[in-house]
């Protein structure tokens, strides 16, 4: 499982572009080049261990969690933010990463690029959802994420609450929480 992470990690590190912090005379030109119809990122980054909180994965798992594992990557005008938490049990746990991109337009063409390849990665085909952000694909086969899209957002959730809860209906149940959150 958690080489599947940090190959899925990776992954939309790449996409989201190599290369390093930007000079404000970088930012300002990659501004101005942005096409007319791509919306920018409100002032705000969301940061994903204050979307999925802790008390809320507790009240989730019935059980205490210890302090979430985090990585946080900026690149490109894009922020990668990943919070992990598991039950000292070890079988329970939920998971939030949170691509957010540098406008609208481009976090639709990574989703949209991820979903199309989704089947070589999981060995399933996506199962679209409904009702979930702007956008939302279940990945079974050997993933079990629930990948939605909210503006320039892309959240990829697991969840394994290890009590015959299916992990489809467990992600469906956190992203709610989240996606509260967000405006």
């Amino acid at each position: 499982m958690k080489m599947i992470f940090l190959g899925l990690l990776i992954s939309i590190a790449g996409l989201a572009g190599c290369g390093g912090s930007k000079t404000a005379e970088t930012k300002n030109a990659s501004a101005k080049e942005q096409p007319a119809n791509s919306v920018t990122r409100p002032k705000g980054k969301f940061d994903a261990c204050a979307l999925l909180t802790k008390e809320e994965v507790e009240s989730f798992l019935a059980e205490p969690v210890g302090t979430p594992a985090t990585t946080h990557t900026e690149a490109m005008g894009n922020t990668v933010t990943q919070c992990r938490y598991s039950a000292p049990s070890g079988n329970k746990r939920v998971g939030l990463l949170l691509r957010q991109s540098s406008s609208v337009d481009e976090a639709a063409k990574v989703f949209k690029q991820a979903r199309d390849t989704a089947k070589e990665l999981s060995g399933a085909d996506p199962q679209v959802i409904d009702g979930l952000g702007d956008s939302a694909y279940w990945t079974g086969g050997n993933l079990k994420q629930l990948n939605i899209l909210k503006g320039d957002a892309w959240l990829i959730i697991t969840a394994s609450a290890s009590n015959g809860t299916d992990p489809l209906e467990a992600s469906e149940s956190v992203s709610r929480k989240i996606l509260a959150r967000m405006p």
